[in-house]
């Protein structure tokens, strides 16, 4: 397996690897450019990229059936993350983020917000969110910045981070075409362990260079994990161990 530098030089310094339990695959939409996904209310909810193929959906967390689905012509959808009865889902460079009502996908408002937009998290205070740099910007339930903390690892900076999750008071992140997520802690944006996912990685079967690992949603009732790519065939449900 090939590794980014910065994912070498974290394991050569032995940094704690876990491997998820994997405990279901469901099949997933293999057009579906994934960027994002969510979990509420006992739905699975996934956002998807590209110019012409944007589209916020809702898929059936048992069956893996998309069951509602919507589309975002004109822009690049991004991240998303559900919020007190409204899903949120950036885009990538067109600096506006749209809400849904969850049961409908009818837009409510439309939010301003600086930068690239790339991965998107629910916190207990409002928002975390990545724009593709080490950057974890920290947004209140209005989508106004408080502040910024950097990813990294004994002062080495942790780059094109992307889709993430919030669970268990940490963060877990995907980093653009890396087979790990980093799990960091989103006090200080230190980088704690890597969930290692080559083997989500070998029984999707992949063929193209573009079918990254992106798309992470956490079912806090179940404690389960689920995980995708771009363009995957499979999703899969994970479980992770926690210390």
């Amino acid at each position: 397996m090939k590794f980014s530098n910065i994912t070498q030089s974290l394991l050569n310094a032995g940094i704690r690897i876990a491997v998820p339990t994997i405990l279901d695959e469901l099949p997933h939409d293999t057009t579906a450019f994934t960027q994002g996904m969510a979990y509420a209310n006992d739905s699975l909810y996934e956002s998807t990229g590209l110019d012409s193929e944007s589209s916020i959906r809702r898929i059936d967390p048992v069956t893996g059936d998309i069951e509602l689905a919507r589309k975002l012509p004109g822009h690049f959808g991004e991240g998303i993350a559900v919020h007190e009865e409204r899903i949120v889902q950036l885009t990538w460079r067109s600096n506006v983020a749209f809400v849904y009502r969850l049961d409908d996908f009818s837009i409510i408002e439309q939010w301003p917000f600086e930068g690239e937009g790339w991965g998107l998290a629910a916190t207990r205070d409002g928002f975390v969110m990545t724009n593709g740099s080490s950057e974890l910007r920290f947004l209140d339930q209005r989508f106004h910045l408080m502040k910024t903390v950097k990813a990294r690892r004994k002062g080495t900076a942790l780059g094109w981070l992307n889709d993430l999750e919030s669970a268990h008071g940490r963060l877990f992140v995907h980093r653009l075409g890396d087979h790990y997520l980093f799990e960091i802690d989103p006090a200080r944006g230190r980088i704690n362990r890597l969930i290692d996912c080559s083997e989500l990685i070998r029984r999707a079967k992949l063929g193209e260079a573009g079918q990254v690992l992106n798309g992470i949603a956490y079912d806090p009732t179940g404690d389960i994990f689920y995980l995708t790519g771009k363009r995957w065939p499979l999703l899969f449900k994970v479980r992770i161990i926690f210390d």
